[in-house]
C-alpha cells in the first residue's frame, strides 16, 4: 500500500508540499513584513527536513510494511511519523522563536511539540486512509479485468471444439500426420488459456497461438480460408496482453470467412511506430453481417485494454463495403509490468 517515496518525483511533490505547509503555517503565525520571511524560512527547513527523514524512514520500512494487514500498517507508519516529528520538534525548538534552550517545563515549548505532533499525524492518518482508498479501487479494476479476461479465456465456443474433434477424427485415417498435428496445435491453444491474466506475453507467442487456431480452421475450411501475414520481425519482442490479437482473428473466421460461400482471406499485419504498436486484421463479411459475437469480444479487448494502458491504447473498427478492419494501438512495452 505504501509507495515508494525515495523516487525523485515523489520527492519533488514532497518539496513542494512541504513547503506550501511552510507557508501555511506562516501566514497564520507571524506578526509583521519582518518577522514573515524569518518564519517562513525556519518553518520551511523544520518542515522540509521532518518530511525528508519521515519519507526515508518508511520508504526503507515498505516492504515489510505492506507485508502486514493494512490496520498494523497504518498504526507502524503513524508511529514512525509521530516518533520522528516528536525528535525533529524537540531538535528545532533552539531553532524556533519559542525558547532557547531545552525546557520540558516551558508551556511554549510543550505547544509547540504537541501541535506539530497532532498536525503530523492528522496528516498522515488522512494520507494512509488515501492510499487505502486508491489500493481498494485497483484492487476493484485488477480484479473486474481479470474476471473479463477469465470470461475470454473460457469463451473457447463449443461448436469450435466440436468441429475440430470431428476434423481429427476425420483426418486419422485419410492423413494421420495431419491429425497429430491438429491435436498438437490444439493442446497449445488450450494451454495458452492457462496464462495468468496479469502476465504479458510477447507478440511472438501471441502470434503462434493465432497460428495455432488458424492451423485448425484451415483443415476444417479448407480452400475457403487463406491467411496472409504481414508482421515487422523488430514488433516480435514487445509484449502485449494475452488474447489481444487471437479473438479478432478468430471473429475474422467466424463471423466472417465462415459465412462466405467462396470463403476469403485474413490479413493481419503488425507494424510499429516510434512509441506504439500498430496491429490490425482484415477480413471479408456478408452483406449482412452478425456483430453481436463481434462485439462481445470487441469490448472485452476495449476494457482490458482501458485497464492496463489507459488512453495510451485505443481500438477502432471500420467497415468499408464487404471488408472489416479492426485497428489496435498498444504502447511499446519490452519490460514485464508488476501486478
Amino acid at each position: 500500500m505504501i509507495p515508494k517515496l525515495c523516487q525523485l518525483p515523489r520527492v519533488f511533490i514532497l518539496i513542494l508540499l512541504s513547503e506550501l505547509l511552510a507557508l501555511l503555517f506562516t501566514l497564520l503565525t507571524f506578526n509583521s513584513a519582518e518577522s514573515f520571511w524569518l518564519k517562513l524560512g525556519l518553518y520551511s527547513f523544520f518542515i522540509f527536513w521532518t518530511s525528508l527523514v519521515i519519507s526515508f524512514l518508511l520508504c526503507a520500512a515498505r516492504d515489510w510494511l505492506n507485508a502486514k494487514s493494512v490496520g498494523i500498517s497504518t498504526l507502524l507508519a503513524t508511529v514512525i511519523v509521530m516518533t520522528t516529528t516528536v525528535m525533529s520538534s524537540l531538535i528545532a525548538i533552539p531553532l524556533v522563536d519559542v525558547g532557547v534552550e531545552l525546557d520540558w517545563h516551558n508551556p511554549e515549548q510543550q505547544w509547540f511539540v504537541f501541535r506539530n505532533l497532532v498536525i503530523a499525524t492528522l496528516i498522515s492518518l488522512a494520507w494512509m486512509r488515501y492510499l487505502y482508498l486508491r489500493q481498494r479501487m485497483h484492487n476493484s479494476i485488477q480484479a473486474e479485468g481479470e474476471a473479463q479476461f477469465r470470461a475470454l479465456q473460457a469463451k473457447i465456443h463449443p461448436h469450435f471444439l466440436f468441429n475440430t474433434l470431428n476434423t481429427i477424427a476425420s483426418l486419422i485415417s485419410i492423413a494421420p500426420e495431419k491429425a497429430e498435428t491438429t491435436i498438437e496445435r490444439l493442446a497449445g491453444l488450450l494451454r495458452s488459456n492457462l496464462r495468468p491474466s496479469q502476465e504479458l506475453i510477447t507478440l511472438a507467442q501471441e502470434i503462434i497461438t493465432c497460428k495455432d487456431y488458424l492451423f485448425i480452421e484451415q483443415q476444417r475450411l479448407g480452400e475457403k480460408l487463406s491467411v496472409i501475414w504481414d508482421v515487422e520481425p523488430s514488433c516480435e519482442p514487445y509484449l502485449i496482453p494475452p488474447f489481444t490479437l487471437q479473438p479478432l482473428v478468430e471473429n475474422a473466421v467466424y463471423h466472417g470467412i465462415q459465412q462466405l460461400h467462396k470463403g476469403g482471406t485474413v490479413t493481419i499485419s503488425v507494424k510499429s511506430d516510434e512509441h506504439s504498436l500498430l496491429l490490425s486484421v482484415i477480413n471479408p463479411v456478408p452483406d449482412i453481417a452478425n456483430s453481436r459475437g463481434n462485439q462481445v469480444a470487441h469490448d472485452n479487448i476495449r476494457e482490458r485494454l482501458r485497464i492496463r494502458y489507459g488512453a495510451a491504447a485505443s481500438m477502432t473498427i471500420e467497415q468499408h463495403q464487404q471488408q472489416y478492419l479492426v485497428k489496435l494501438i498498444i504502447p511499446q512495452t519490452l519490460e514485464q509490468e508488476s501486478a
